[in-house]
C-alpha cells in the first residue's frame, strides 16, 4: 500500500508490521530526489498516511485501522484493504 509521512511527505509503500516492534510498519521508499530516504525503515503507525484505491483518497493509518479500511491477515503480519464486504466487518481475513 501506498504510504506518506504526515511531517516531511516522503512517499513509500508498505504492507508488513515490524513484529518486533509496537505499532511499527516496515516502510520500503523508493529512491528520490535531494532529501527523501531511499531503503526501508521501521516506523510508527501514528506517523503515516495511507492512500486508499477503493475512495482514492488519503487517510490516516491509524484511523483507516479503526474504520476497518484497512484490516490484517488472521496473523496480524501484513496489512491490506479489505476484499469484500465480509472481511470489512470481521476485521481481518481468513
Amino acid at each position: 500500500m501506498k504510504v506518506r509521512n504526515k511531517e516531511k511527505g516522503y512517499l513509500g509503500y508498505s504492507g508488513g508490521f515490524n513484529i518486533h516492534g509496537m505499532s511499527e510498519i516496515i516502510v520500503h521508499f523508493d529512491d528520490g530526489p535531494d532529501g527523501e530516504p531511499n531503503g526501508a525503515d521501521s516506523c510508527f503507525i501514528r506517523e503515516y498516511d495511507v492512500f486508499l484505491d477503493s475512495i482514492q483518497e488519503w487517510k490516516d493509518l491509524a484511523q483507516a485501522f479503526k474504520d476497518k479500511d484497512v484490516i490484517t491477515d488472521n496473523y496480524d503480519t501484513i496489512f491490506f484493504e479489505p476484499r469484500n464486504k465480509e472481511e470489512k466487518e470481521r476485521g481481518y481475513a481468513l
